[in-house]
């Protein structure tokens, strides 16, 4: 029997190159996205921005399989806003998608991951591990993330459920383009394509990696921001006001 990935934020950007790499391995990909998933081989249409969304999802996945062996948390929304200015609904319905989503249908799925000694895969951000200016509602919801994924895998020790947290630093999706607040980001170049992001976290999940950093460098920048602080705020801030 073929084993089964459940995809979030499946329609577009890193999740259509996640669906692409695991049915490419033999998967059956169940996408879960607010539009048709094209690239899954069950699409079901969900919005995260509420508890509601979560649990159609979860009630259409529980009526066409009763096993998962794979579930990766990739759903997710940008906010580019300083906290001055940020409205407190934008934050509540970030920290909905990137955060509440993910624990809500985690836990929902958590029986059958369990019984198949599964994998679950979080798709976080360097700006998880490194705040920015501007972007700080989105840092704290993929701090808070990086902090469910790291005492998850701790509680799963007894039941062998891999728990895999990504890294994710900037990657041609076009996620800006869809981001809420009123500011634009700053110009930096891409550090990779989706595609080979999706080659990277089957790799590491075969492999049963805890973390990932991708592309590899954000490391080094994560390093040095931490090294010299200072001059880190210092840099950001400028770099906002180009």
């Amino acid at each position: 029997m073929k084993k089964v990935a459940v995809i979030t934020g499946a329609s577009k950007g890193l999740g259509k190159a996640l669906s692409d790499v695991f049915r490419k391995n033999g998967y059956t990909v169940i996408g879960i996205s607010r539009t048709h998933s094209e690239n899954a081989d069950m699409s079901i249409q969900a919005d995260f921005s509420d508890s509601k969304g979560v649990e159609k999802a979860v009630e259409e996945i529980n009526r066409r399989t009763d096993r998962i062996d794979v579930l990766i948390n990739n759903a997710g929304v940008g906010l580019y806003e300083s906290w001055e200015e940020m409205s407190m609904e934008d934050l509540r319905r970030l920290f909905e998608i990137n955060f509440f989503s993910v624990v809500n249908l985690t836990k929902l799925l958590l029986p059958q991951i369990k019984k198949s000694r599964g994998s679950i895969i979080n798709v976080s951000s360097v700006a998880g591990k490194l705040y920015v200016p501007y972007m700080g509602g989105y840092c704290a919801s993929k701090y808070a993330l990086n902090a469910f994924s790291d005492s998850l895998r701790a509680e799963l020790i007894e039941d062998n459920v891999h728990v895999l947290n990504l890294i994710v630093g900037r990657i041609n999706t076009g996620f800006s383009s869809r981001a809420m607040g009123s500011r634009k980001p700053p110009e930096t170049p891409f550090g990779s394509t989706p595609e080979k992001f999706a080659e990277a976290v089957f790799k590491a999940y075969k492999n049963r990696k805890r973390e990932i950093v991708f592309p590899r460098w954000y490391k080094y920048f994560i390093w040095l921001s931490k090294l010299f602080p200072g001059l880190y705020d210092r840099k950001a801030y400028e770099k906002w006001h180009y």
